[in-house]
């Protein structure tokens, strides 16, 4: 499922694609009609896509394109820093974002939906953490954190029973 931005994000979403192509281009990866479409989905999907969903959408343009060719150019793109992993407990599927700077991903328990939080508040989480683990911190994705989103709140607030509604909403925090 394609999820696109705002049609004002039009001029951005080809500055970025052109960055990853020339990003790809400058690692000695040729610039093919193929690398040009797996470019434009990620910089213009407005969620956190799997590489399954990347090869679908642009399978829709490139009927024969190969796997390969999506997963291998997603591989390089994380390579080179452009885009972002994403590792969900308990999904059995890969997320990849555009927006490899630090931030906070909440994750919905109930229907997986991902929502961004920009703050400061990560650098120095990341930063604590290294001092005082000595671990070499992997930035790859920012945080994670699990809840339940407004959407699935209200769906299991209108659950008939107790027993129908997961134990997380009984005293979870609310935003």
């Amino acid at each position: 499922m394609s999820v696109k931005k705002d049609p004002d994000q039009t001029d951005t979403d080809s500055n970025l694609t052109r960055h990853l192509l020339e990003s790809l281009e400058r690692a000695g990866k040729r610039r093919t009609a193929q690398r040009s479409a797996i470019c434009e989905i990620l910089a213009s999907h407005a969620g956190h896509p799997t590489a399954s969903d990347v090869y679908n959408e642009v399978r829709r343009t490139f009927p024969m394109i190969s796997q390969a060719t999506v997963y291998n150019t997603i591989d390089t793109l994380r390579e080179l820093g452009l885009i972002a992993r994403l590792d969900i407990a308990n999904h059995d599927h890969t997320h990849y974002e555009i927006d490899t700077r630090p931030h906070v991903n909440v994750v919905c328990r109930y229907c997986e939906n991902i929502a961004d939080v920009q703050t400061d508040s990560v650098d120095v989480l990341f930063r604590h953490a290294a001092e005082n683990s000595g671990f070499a911190i992997d930035r790859d994705g920012g945080v994670i954190v699990y809840g339940v989103c407004p959407d699935c709140v209200q769906r299991l607030a209108d659950a008939p029973t107790d027993a129908e509604r997961p134990r997380t909403l009984h005293g979870a925090e609310a935003g």
